[in-house]
């Protein structure tokens, strides 16, 4: 998420383990601390992780969990074998980060070699709490980033390519080298002033390809958004509720895969 507009609908499925926590001059804050249990198989074990993610309203909604996150974070665990193959290895950029809530659940979930949470600059410390909370989750090897990036910011998405260049399998630092494997993000297209900016992102970060998975309430997502997409070369799919955990069934929120188009 990017700007503080969106409805006040704050989203309460996921498991609250504290709700407020007590700052040192004894004064009560808006932060809670949810927990999310991710299956991760390790050579044909299967087990539990647990994951915490620190809530904090101060900076903004970005500081909250939605349920398109819960959605795209509860897919992929289902759709792991799926997605393996996707991940493994892969550099993975997730936009509006908010609390890293889908970035880290794929950093527990899978091997990837990097994973960028990236948001505005108010959410960064956030993340880098719930980065810190979870460092121990995270499969061995993964390593985990937290960057500014606003949407739309070339001088941004360009330092962004520069450390994805700087850090790839060859060590180059040229930004032809730079490869986004995965483009996670959830609740990102609510406004539609945000379609210009964030497809201007998307389109500097994907390369053919890249796999893109966004998580959209579609009752905040208009068709103008699909139909920029198309216009900028990207093709997309509707991921079927059948894929989706029941629980998600019918829902108003939908999950679709993007990727560049072929001609």
């Amino acid at each position: 998420m990017q700007h503080d507009h969106k409805k006040n609908s704050r989203d309460t499925s996921h498991k609250v383990v504290r709700d407020q926590q007590t700052g040192q001059n004894g004064d009560k804050s808006d932060t809670t601390v949810v927990q999310l249990r991710v299956r991760v198989d390790d050579d044909d074990v299967q087990r539990e992780t647990l994951l915490d993610f620190e809530c904090d309203w101060t900076p903004g909604i970005g500081g909250s969990i939605w349920t398109s996150g819960e959605l795209l974070a509860a897919y992929l665990v289902l759709q792991r074998e799926s997605y393996r193959l996707i991940f493994t290895n892969a550099c993975v950029v997730e936009l509006g980060s908010g609390t890293g809530y889908v970035g880290l659940t794929v950093a527990a979930c899978f091997r990837p070699a990097h994973v960028y949470l990236t948001d505005l600059e108010t959410h960064l410390r956030g993340l880098r709490r719930n980065v810190k909370r979870n460092a121990g989750k995270v499969r061995p090897g993964v390593q985990v980033h937290v960057l500014e990036l606003s949407w739309g910011s070339s001088e941004q998405q360009t330092s962004l390519l520069e450390m994805v260049a700087s850090t790839n399998a060859a060590g180059s630092e040229t930004l032809k080298a730079a490869q986004v494997d995965v483009i996670l993000g959830t609740d990102v297209a609510y406004m539609q002033e945000l379609y210009v900016p964030l497809l201007h992102t998307i389109n500097r970060l994907a390369t053919s390809r890249t796999v893109i998975l966004l998580g959209l309430n579609r009752d905040d997502t208009g068709v103008a958004f699909f139909q920029q997409l198309e216009r900028d070369g990207f093709e997309y799919y509707r991921i079927p509720d059948s894929k989706l955990p029941k629980e998600y069934w019918g829902r108003d929120f939908g999950l679709f895969e993007i990727r560049r188009r072929h001609d």
